[in-house]
């Protein structure tokens, strides 16, 4: 029976994220786990919470197979190891949860109430920066639709809302099992959600007025036009030398339909150039061309290279974003800073000689190390670059630098029809929130899409078509709370369970130390 509850919690957890995006179950996704672990051993919870997480994450991760297998050359029975091993490092997270969960349940309240939902968040920071970091599908991104729940990521980040969903599964269950705090367990929840959800309102003015520049009225109303290209170019083809006339073309013909519109930016996805673009003149030039055709400003996505300083050292390659003026003028350049392990460089590669990167056909991308804002005469930017986006506090950085709104180009063609396109997008929308930016996000294959700083998303894209997204954006000046201070509500869960922890085993052992003494004592008297 706790196994069975243990892989409902996965079955919920998967229904919980997109695809099916039902947002609303992770309120109760814990609930069987946490039921399940009910006077079982640490150990014992161990087992369950790695079950629950192992069938969750085979399941809402099994792109990895796709991309391994159509695009890094890997045969199926490899990728299907490497998944497993995936999710079983990921799974482990969930079973410490449990373990945690289950040694601290006979902590007096509010200690029980409070201390897996910290424990939680605690584990979610860990994997954010853990072996590089994979903070893919952090439990807060259920309720990127709840427009209720939202805002709190403003002080809080994604972590504030994992907060919250935990919270409520585990009240849920002490409710459920009797516990005899209940009813206060419900009254403090009910507090700390909405704390939670006006902590924006009662902290904006903390956060204006440590800006360095204070909007003005005249600033909060300044707005500029935006289109995005989602050229749609097949992933198996892109990087072939005779389809880069072809795909150049494509770009043309939907950049001038973008021009329309007259946008002052007009942003084309990741490597949406397949070559060198500093290094070919020609292709170059026809791509300036389209800028000065336009009007308008061309950020656009291409692999670059630095040569090599000495006879010693190889060519260093990176993922980058150019920025192309209408006067045909290459005007700046970020590199990517935040690499894909097995997409754009491979770890350990004398022991993972069989797998071969995705993006193939160049050497291992290195990372950029600036944090580069972009300016154009209508505003300040910061981009990232696929993976990036699911960083909070790298994004956060270039709106610490200035940026008024938030661009991400990406190439999900990798992961198919699978649901990790609509995950990508989910992740996305809390960088809006956090920095209350607006986000303007141009995919190769979709989800092409503008998201509003309340995380509402205006426009999108279906997939796999070539489509061109016009609309109009704010440019915004003010910083939020978590723009000022980042992961601290992560940070303030992260000391309490040390200390509660600690403190926990030092009394343990202080009673096992006191219960020999104890029985000398009887016996000589």
């Amino acid at each position: 029976m706790p196994v069975l509850l243990a892989a409902l919690s996965g079955g919920f957890l998967i229904l919980a994220f997109p695809i099916p995006d039902i947002g609303w179950l992770a309120f109760i996704a814990l609930s069987p786990l946490l039921w399940a672990i009910r006077g079982q051993t640490p150990v014992r919870a161990f087992y369950l919470g790695t079950v629950a997480g192992l069938l969750f994450y085979l399941i809402s991760v099994s792109w990895v197979t796709n991309s391994m297998t159509a695009y890094g050359g890997v045969p199926f029975a490899l990728s299907a190891l490497a998944l497993l091993i995936l999710a079983v490092y990921l799974a482990l997270y969930l079973g410490v949860f449990a373990m945690g969960a289950a040694w601290t349940a006979d902590l007096s309240w509010p200690l029980n109430l409070l201390v897996p939902s910290a424990l939680w968040v605690s584990l979610e920071y860990l994997r954010t920066y853990a072996l590089t970091g994979f903070p893919w599908i952090l439990l807060g991104y259920t309720q990127y639709r709840s427009s209720a729940l939202l805002p709190i990521a403003a002080v809080a980040g994604v972590y504030g809302l994992s907060f919250i969903v935990v919270l409520v599964n585990v009240a849920l269950v002490q409710v459920v099992g009797g516990a005899p705090a209940r009813l206060w367990s419900i009254g403090l929840t009910g507090a700390i959600v909405v704390t939670l959800i006006v902590s924006p309102r009662l902290l904006s003015p903390v956060s204006t007025a440590l800006n360095r520049a204070p909007a003005t009225s005249a600033d909060s109303n300044r707005e500029l036009r935006v289109a995005l290209v989602q050229g749609n170019i097949d992933q198996g083809l892109k990087w072939d030398p005779s389809m880069q006339a072809a795909t150049i073309e494509q770009y043309r013909h939907l950049s001038l339909e973008a021009a329309k519109d007259a946008p002052s930016l007009i942003v084309w996805p990741e490597t949406a150039v397949p070559f060198f673009l500093r290094y070919e003149p020609a292709l170059l030039a026809r791509v300036a061309d389209i800028a000065a055709e336009t009007g308008s400003y061309l950020l656009v996505g291409s692999p670059d290279a630095e040569p090599a300083a000495s006879a010693a050292d190889g060519t260093r390659y990176r993922n980058s974003a150019f920025l192309i003026s209408p006067r045909r003028q290459l005007l700046a350049r970020y590199d990517k800073m935040h690499m894909v392990p097995f997409g754009e460089y491979v770890p350990l590669k004398s022991l993972l000689f069989f797998i071969n990167k995705l993006a193939y056909g160049i050497g291992d991308f290195e990372a950029g190390q600036t944090y580069t804002v972009l300016d154009i005469p209508d505003g300040r930017f910061g981009v990232t670059i696929c993976y990036e986006a699911i960083f909070p506090d790298q994004v956060r950085r270039y709106v610490k630098e200035g940026a008024e709104f938030l661009v991400n180009i990406t190439n999900d063609a990798w992961f198919g029809r699978s649901a990790a396109p609509a995950q990508h997008l989910a992740m996305a929308v809390l960088r809006a929130v956090e920095n209350h930016r607006y986000l303007v996000r141009a995919a190769n294959t979709g989800i092409s899409a503008i998201v509003d700083p309340n995380g509402r998303i205006l426009r999108a894209s279906e997939l796999f078509v070539p489509v061109v997204i016009a609309d109009r954006i704010r440019l915004e000046r003010t910083q939020t709370f978590y723009t000022r201070f980042g992961d601290l509500f992560a940070w303030i869960c992260t000391i309490f369970i040390v200390t509660v922890f600690t403190t926990t085993r030092a009394r343990g052992a202080a009673r096992i130390a006191s219960t020999p003494a104890a029985a000398s004592q009887r016996r000589l008297q």
